[in-house]
């Protein structure tokens, strides 16, 4: 039986422009006759058209995968995650690919209130809480209405400040989430080994070793330098070439 419990298991529920694209259907034939550089060839012209979705990076991680690609599979998991955070196919693929990398770290406790900040700001993707945002709008106009126009001002009211407040939230949470991704991104280590620097040059000092297929967070970047977090606290700079952004 093979370990790779879903790595056969294609999505096929892409978006309707994904479903009809002849590539798509190239590409997932590909990947079932195991022709897997094939497929990570037509799914990467699919995702250099911007049609993107969590089914296309799923197949695509799938096929790196298969090829022995361990830091490519854990970056486009990493990315069809952040576009469906709940399939449960997509976070057990990338935890076993995870318990594939050399490197292994314990995560830093952290701050209570960031903590739970972030756990509320990730309860939905940007474009989810804008669509709350207009949803409790909704609701806020349909109470203004029943105010002015009805007998039930006070539901009326209650509505409109109710939506109002409610719309609102949702506008900074979207915001807030949409900037904390572009302040602190995500990246995957993709050389096989890189040498962690003290300061953004091959002059400075070598911390450590980070090895493919490890996260971080970026924090800064400079002339071609990579300012990076890990999740045991671990601060240091690298290279652009041996990074790349998960977004």
């Amino acid at each position: 039986m093979r370990k790779f419990l879903f790595i056969g298991v294609i999505l096929i529920q892409a978006l309707p422009i994904l479903a009809s694209n002849a590539l798509f259907e190239q590409a997932n034939k590909a990947y079932q006759e195991e022709d897997f550089l094939k497929a990570v060839e037509l799914y990467d012209s699919i995702a250099a058209q911007g049609e993107v979705s969590a089914a296309l990076y799923y197949n695509l991680g799938n096929a790196h995968y298969e090829n022995g690609a361990l830091a490519k599979a854990i970056l486009n998991y990493e990315r069809a995650l952040r576009l469906d955070p709940k399939d449960e196919e997509i976070q057990h693929n990338l935890a076993l690919a995870k318990s594939k990398r050399i490197d292994r770290f314990e995560e830093m406790p952290q701050n209570l209130f960031k903590a739970f900040r972030l756990s509320v700001l990730q309860m939905f993707q940007p474009d989810n809480w804008a669509r709350l945002a207009l949803g409790f709008l909704a609701l806020a106009l349909a109470g203004l209405a029943l105010y002015l126009f009805s007998s039930y001002g006070r539901i009326g009211f209650v509505s409109l400040l109710g939506g109002s407040l409610l719309s609102l939230f949702s506008l900074i949470m979207a915001y807030s989430h949409q900037h904390y991704r572009e302040e602190h991104p995500g990246l995957i280590i993709m050389s096989d080994s890189a040498y962690v620097k003290s300061g953004p040059g091959s002059e400075a000092e070598d911390l450590f070793i980070l090895h493919a297929g490890t996260k971080g967070e970026q924090l800064d970047h400079f002339e071609g330098w990579t300012k990076l977090r890990l999740i045991d606290g671990k601060i240091g700079w690298l290279p652009d070439e041996d990074i790349e952004q998960i977004p």
